[in-house]
């Protein structure tokens, strides 16, 4: 599989860099910038907006989801920022109760434990319990979740239109 290659802007000889390369540059610019938990500004959502499209093409939430979700859950749209820039990393919205209601990770930033601080977040709130639905196919979240020590609880027929969705269920009570 090759690379996607990027052309630097204003160089003599025209560099190419590789995705990797540069996902390499922009973690380490992520190492070394200090990060917090806060809850969603209405000037996030642009950059919201770009992430679900990554982290969903087929079947991204719009713009007036995200406005719907800000309105019913204020308190309960967090996201993972840069402190000093706001650049965000990721977000996580939930039902009080500890129900997921979306959860994504930029992908230059995936497997950096952003998706766990998030949820970490939303066990403190929702004193250690949650709620999720995953799409059947989708095994990296089902092994995200587990990871977590969620449980299998069942399966919904056709939640996702076309694909069954599966259940899983965090309680501090099982620990």
């Amino acid at each position: 599989m090759f690379d996607s290659l990027f052309i630097l802007p204003q160089t003599t000889h025209k560099k190419r860099r590789t995705e990797s390369e540069v996902g390499r540059s922009s973690f380490k610019e992520y190492l070394n910038c200090e990060k917090m938990i806060r809850k969603f500004k209405s000037k996030d959502l642009e950059e919201i907006l770009r992430i679900e499209k990554k982290t969903f093409p087929k079947t991204p939430y719009d713009e007036p989801i995200f406005v719907y979700y800000t309105q019913i859950y204020p308190d309960n749209f967090l996201v993972y920022v840069e402190e000093s820039s706001d650049k965000i990393f990721g977000y996580i919205i939930f039902r009080p109760g500890g129900h997921i209601v979306s959860i994504a990770v930029d992908p230059m930033y995936r497997r950096k434990g952003i998706g766990t601080k998030l949820m970490d977040d939303v066990l403190k709130v929702s004193n250690g319990n949650a709620k999720v639905e995953v799409r059947e196919s989708n095994k990296i979240a089902q092994m995200f979740y587990k990871k977590l020590g969620f449980f299998q609880s069942g399966s919904i027929i056709g939640f996702y239109d076309n694909e069954d969705a599966i259940v899983m269920i965090y309680s501090s009570d099982s620990d």
